[in-house]
């Protein structure tokens, strides 16, 4: 597979819903050989990690990551574990926090990530995100191409994707990526396995976002419900986005 740029390869991209503040500080700001990465701290949402000009999380944006793992818990069986993406670390951090006190960690938690820089600038300068998971001795870090891992991957209990909803060959429409991805992952988990991911925004100050939802929204609901049952969905705000941001989780028949 050939990776067009950072954001296909990486986390999600969206508009930057905020101006810097004048006091915003510059952290980093560099070429990862994949994107470019900038890392800013800001007045009211702390930490934040704009990749080629998109925010893409911030250490305000907590609600982000329990979103995505919380889903998770209704799991009797969650020995093998798998998040696609999510190298700011929010995502498996909050995984090992909501575990670790009910004895529950899997037995294989993978986080498959292509930017190694990028998870270190996340660790140097996003500590309240990240809260040392890169490091935790649970969690098994891969570097690479997310999307070839879990079209390998059989006999997941659970798949969190934290990943871009944008094609990621050279012509492929967005339908066709949605359904090939959402494929690949009901391909991986056994049977009564958990999909949880996020999906897209509601726009509400951009018409633009709200045109992406009414187009993205749909193509996610019918290529789940081909293969997963009891779709669930919930809107939360993230701080920094200024907005609601759609999480969807279903289960494996």
């Amino acid at each position: 597979m050939t990776i067009a740029n950072g954001h296909r390869a990486g986390l999600r991209p969206h508009r930057p819903p905020v101006t810097p503040a004048s006091s915003t500080t510059l952290l980093a700001d560099e070429h990862t050989g994949l994107q470019h990465a900038v890392v800013t701290r800001h007045p009211r949402f702390g930490g934040q990690l704009f990749l080629d000009d998109d925010l893409q999380i911030s250490e305000s944006d907590v609600a982000y990551g329990v979103a995505m793992t919380s889903p998770l818990l209704a799991l009797r069986r969650l020995e093998r574990v798998a998040i696609l993406g999510g190298g700011d670390g929010g995502v498996l951090a909050e995984l090992l926090r909501t575990l670790e006190p009910l004895d529950a960690l899997p037995s294989e938690l993978t986080m498959v990530e292509i930017d190694a820089r990028v998870m270190e600038l996340c660790r140097e300068h996003l500590p309240a995100l990240c809260a040392g998971a890169f490091d935790n001795p649970h969690a098994r870090i891969v570097t690479g191409d997310a999307f070839a891992w879990i079209a390998q991957a059989r006999d997941l209990d659970a798949v969190v994707y934290d990943l871009t909803m944008d094609p990621v060959r050279e012509g492929q429409s967005r339908a066709e990526f949605i359904t090939g991805i959402i494929g690949h992952i009901a391909r991986a988990l056994r049977p009564g396995g958990m999909l949880s991911m996020q999906c897209c925004g509601h726009g509400r100050d951009d018409p633009a976002d709200r045109a992406l939802r009414r187009e993205v929204l749909p193509l996610i609901r019918q290529a789940v419900d081909a293969h997963f049952v009891e779709r669930c969905e919930q809107d939360v705000l993230v701080p920094s986005y200024q907005d609601l941001w759609t999480f969807l989780s279903a289960r494996k028949p």
